[in-house]
């Protein structure tokens, strides 16, 4: 952003610098940490004793421009929150127009509809409303039409009656407009309305009249609209130099409410008119596709009838559209073509021959290859409605098309694209067109998964409207599933379990059948489909009142032939044989660290479930080692190192036999290393823990310890880093080689886990309420190589300000630019 100051159009210093930074950061997420901190900034001015109102314009501004440019999602829902006060305050107080207005704007960009603070800004509009100002008269009236609110209703409805009648046209158009935005919550205003919206339809302004239009076209179908409606068609029509504008408004309208039949042929003489190529421009282009909107909802006869009478056709008007080079004219002319009835220039009936030439049909299939998705899709529904056994015949080439990589995938997305237009109606034939595929690409390799099959036909489903195609496509898919002599690839097995967690309601199967179904797939299907037929099998357990014990068995039978769903099939084995009729709660299988306690607790009871025995030992060369270092009371981090590095097993302590507890952490743990560990002489005990080492390690899911851990024992750090007084030598050592900063959202201990992670480095942490840079974690990053020449040369300094909302300010140091920059990608999440 080179634009000065002075010329930038920004409010103040402030509004320009925040705008400047944005614009030249290096990254979305980036420009969306820059928004944060601005608008953490904003909320410390807001809250000033003795803000004053110009102040509090300036600032709501800026936060305009913020909720504007972050990213959506990045900041919570209530982010907000504080500001709307003083934007209502301000829409109440303010005396100058610019000012009222940006309150009012405010509370529309950046308020949800929902929020509490809305009742407060029903006095404030009422007083507007009522005012003789009428810039505040509008501005209010803008605000009920961009944010209705169904509260507002009673304390302006009658004075809304009143505006309808103003004097000023920009009065009236708006108050229409408020009507109608508010009978989103109660429809009979509009019908409360009826004599004003006819009035307003023979009003001189023109914008009072276009705006009755839009009302009466929303408005349920009524013989007095529909007939004063048709008369302005009339009357429009019969101008030397039409208003295509008027026109166009008129059409919408004559969407919901009926077309004289009078009015066809007058309609037709405007197509006429408006298509020629020589006259042809944008706004004449809408019209012609407003126009045969409008005609597709005649009848076929009746059109076909007043076509012979003028000696004419509408589809004549628009084939010069069909050979232009640009690809607009030819989305015109496929938008138009679909929207009228085939009998009318197909030659699908013997009385009415064919409008189009051969030619013409060859160029209309040959666009059944366009590069343009619009077009494409367009022209398969025309063919479609012509002669459905096109499409068929197209699928069938396109099968039997010898392709490989890039091509096949292609080809796969096109014959699913036919197959969604060719059974838009009809969710049998729809899934049995995906089956019959899916066998098709299966035969050369039978356990791949194609997953622009899956994306494409569960979107397809679930993007339809017709209750009817999503049940018979359903239905389909699970027949399948339930025939047993049906083989049934991982693909379509993936698509079919994925149908019946979501439209179990829409199945007729009973649940114990479907479950008995999924099972006996369960054992023959590959490994990489197992887990979603586990999520039917919880979802449909659901609905059953018990379990058949077979169902239990084979679970039973797969959870001890391999390791792949070990961490599922406990959980699983549990909702399965629960007697309650609720969807069992997902379990989190991630270990937390907490700031408020400590890592020594004692004896828990609280197991998820019970501790199944270890599976069959088998001889392992190594293990790796680990352990945690205690939390401190006061919610502050204890020094802790880790490397990635793993040891023999070599006279490893035993003070309490290894359980499931230990395992839990030694899991969560796996990469942090102890260098002094206190030996206790017990033959017996190292044998216990030898026992458990060899053999292979049980996945657990969401254990709490369930033992009294031993005392802490002293971490090792590296010689070069004794005490905290070394952290700040290191942190000035490095002030000029490479300084950086950002903002982190995630939590503290969470980043502490992704730190320990880094190959190559084990970590030294100083808890916040130590020195140097009190408030502040401070964390050395130090490098396990040898050869390098200096320890503090291999270390990165880092410093994390926790804040109150799970995310932390961090500031890092090192001697190498290219090793904080692959930090700063940790640090930028």
């Amino acid at each position: 952003m080179d634009v000065p100051f002075h010329s930038s159009g920004a409010m103040s210093r402030a509004h320009y610098a925040i705008v400047r930074k944005v614009e030249s950061a290096p990254s979305i997420h980036s420009a969306d940490q820059y928004l944060a901190l601005e608008i953490r900034s904003i909320q410390a001015q807001l809250s000033h004793p003795k803000l004053s109102l110009d102040k509090s314009k300036e600032c709501l501004v800026i936060l305009l421009y913020c909720a504007h440019l972050v990213t959506h999602g990045y900041l919570a829902e209530d982010a907000f929150d504080f500001a709307f006060s003083h934007a209502i305050n301000l829409a109440e107080a303010a005396t100058r127009i610019e000012d009222k207005r940006l309150g009012y704007l405010f509370c529309s960009e950046v308020m949800p509809l929902d929020h509490e603070f809305r009742l407060m800004l029903i006095n404030t509009l009422r007083k507007d409303l009522e005012s003789d100002d009428i810039p505040r008269i509008c501005l209010a009236l803008d605000n009920l039409i961009t944010s209705p609110n169904e509260d507002v209703i009673p304390a302006v409805e009658s004075r809304l009656h009143d505006l309808l009648s103003h004097d000023y046209a920009c009065v009236r158009r708006r108050a229409l407009f408020a009507f109608c935005s508010l009978s989103g919550y109660d429809r009979a205003l509009l019908d409360r309305i009826n004599g004003s919206v006819l009035k307003g339809l023979h009003d001189l302004d023109e914008s009072v009249a276009q705006a009755a239009l839009i009302i009466a076209g929303d408005h349920p179908k009524d013989p007095a609209f529909a007939k004063v409606v048709n008369n302005m068609l009339k009357s429009e029509a019969s101008y030397l130099s039409i208003n295509q504008s008027t026109i166009l408004n008129i059409l919408k309208c004559l969407r919901s409410l009926d077309l004289a039949e009078t009015n066809i042929p007058i309609l037709l003489d405007v197509l006429h008119d408006i298509s020629s190529p020589k006259t042809t421009n944008s706004l004449s282009q809408v019209l012609v596709l407003g126009i045969f909107k409008v005609i597709g909802k005649i009848k076929p006869s009746v059109l076909i009838d007043v076509e012979k009478s003028k000696n004419t056709s509408v589809i004549q008007c628009i084939r010069h559209f069909l050979v232009s080079h640009n690809p607009n004219d030819v989305y015109l002319f496929v938008s138009c073509l679909e929207e009228v009835d085939v009998s009318i220039w197909a030659g699908t009936t013997p009385d009415h021959p064919a409008v189009l030439e051969g030619l013409e049909f060859e160029r209309i299939l040959q666009l059944l290859d366009s590069a343009d998705q619009g077009i494409l899709r367009k022209t398969l529904r025309i063919v479609n409605n012509v002669d459905p056994a096109i499409l068929e015949t197209q699928i069938s080439l396109l099968l039997n098309t010898n392709s490989a990589g890039t091509e096949k995938r292609v080809i796969v997305l096109r014959i699913l694209e036919i197959a969604s237009v060719r059974y838009a109606r009809d969710g049998d034939g729809y899934a049995q067109q995906v089956l019959d595929l899916i066998r098709y690409l299966d035969q050369p390799s039978p356990t791949q998964v194609i997953k622009e099959i899956i994306e494409i036909s569960l979107t397809e489903i679930r993007l339809s409207s017709k209750t009817d195609f999503v049940t018979s496509c359903v239905g389909r898919f699970i027949a399948d599933v339930v025939d047993q002599n049906t083989p049934l690839g991982p693909t379509a097995l993936v698509i079919s379990t994925a149908l019946m967690t979501e439209y179990l309601e829409l199945v007729t199967v009973p649940p114990q059948q479907l479950l008995s179904a999924i099972a006996t797939r369960l054992k023959t299907c590959p490994p990489i489909v197992q887990e979603p037929c586990l999520i039917a099998l919880i979802r449909i357990r659901a609905h059953c009142d018990d379990v058949p014990s077979d169902i239990v068995d084979i679970v039973n039978d797969i959870s001890r032939s391999g390791r792949q769903l070990v961490r599922l099939l406990p959980d699983f084995l549990d909702a399965l044989q629960s007697h309650t009729t609720e969807v069992p709660e997902s379990l989190n299988t991630t270990p937390q660290m907490s700031r408020s306690s400590s890592r020594a607790s004692g004896p828990s009871s609280s197991l998820k479930y019970a501790a199944y025995a270890a599976p069959v030992a088998v001889p392992r060369q190594s293990i790796r080692r680990s352990s945690a270092s205690q939390h401190s009371n006061s919610s502050s981090y204890s020094e802790t190192t880790s490397d990635a590095s793993r040891h023999r097993l070599q006279h490893l302590p035993a003070p309490l036999p290894i359980t499931a507890g230990h395992l839990a952490l030694a899991d969560s743990l796996s990469n942090l290393h102890i260098s002094q560990v206190k030996q206790i002489p017990s033959s017996e005990s190292t044998e216990s823990w030898q026992r458990e080492a060899e053999a292979p390690r049980a996945d657990l899911i969401t254990l709490e310890s369930p033992f009294q851990m031993e005392a802490p024992t002293e971490l090792a750090s590296s010689e070069a880093f004794d005490n905290q007084g070394n952290f700040e030598s290191v942190w000035n050592l490095y002030s000029t080689s490479c300084d950086l900063r950002g903002w982190c959202n995630i939590p503290i201990d969470d980043l502490i886990r992704r730190l320990q992670r880094v190959e190559g480095h084990h970590l030294r942490v100083i808890s916040a309420d130590l020195s140097p840079f009190m408030g502040e974690l401070k964390i050395l990053m130090i490098s396990n190589k040898k050869e390098e020449p200096s320890t503090s040369a291999a270390a990165v300094a880092l410093r994390l300000r926790e804040s109150e909302e799970d995310s932390c300010l961090w500031r890092l140091r090192c001697a190498e630019t290219a090793a904080g920059e692959r930090i700063q990608t940790i640090l930028n999440v």
